[in-house]
């Protein structure tokens, strides 16, 4: 719910913001695909993360610093600590899924504005 609303909230504030700004419409529509495409990569950053496709990537990266930099025992207890959390994972997972439908609402919203706004200019 909240991807469809954040991608018709884009929609409209672009929509207003073209008819109150002096600025050429075909510039409107260049700034908002581009800033649409970044909104769209930044939610397919947040997708990736949360699928833990990268999580052995970034397990080889924390064994390589535990040889050049040495850990104390109570870090390493800390660290266990935190991996087995149930609360800090849902905040996690809550953040990432929230990041993940506001970027990719408020990028395909404003690439959708950029589309139709080219048929109609």
């Amino acid at each position: 719910m909240s991807y469809i609303l954040s991608g018709m909230t884009s929609i409209a504030v672009l929509t207003v913001g073209t008819f109150f700004l002096g600025t050429d419409k075909l510039m409107i529509v260049d700034f908002a695909f581009f800033w649409g495409l970044i909104c769209m990569t930044v939610g397919a950053c947040f997708y990736i993360l949360q699928t833990g496709f990268l999580d052995l990537f970034f397990e080889g990266f924390k064994k390589l610093s535990t040889v050049a930099v040495p850990k104390s025992r109570s870090l390493i207890e800390t660290d266990e600590h935190l991996k087995k959390d149930p609360s800090l994972r849902a905040w996690k997972q809550s953040v990432f899924l929230q990041g993940k439908s506001l970027f990719l609402g408020i990028g395909s919203g404003m690439m959708s504005f950029s589309f139709l706004s080219l048929l109609f200019i």
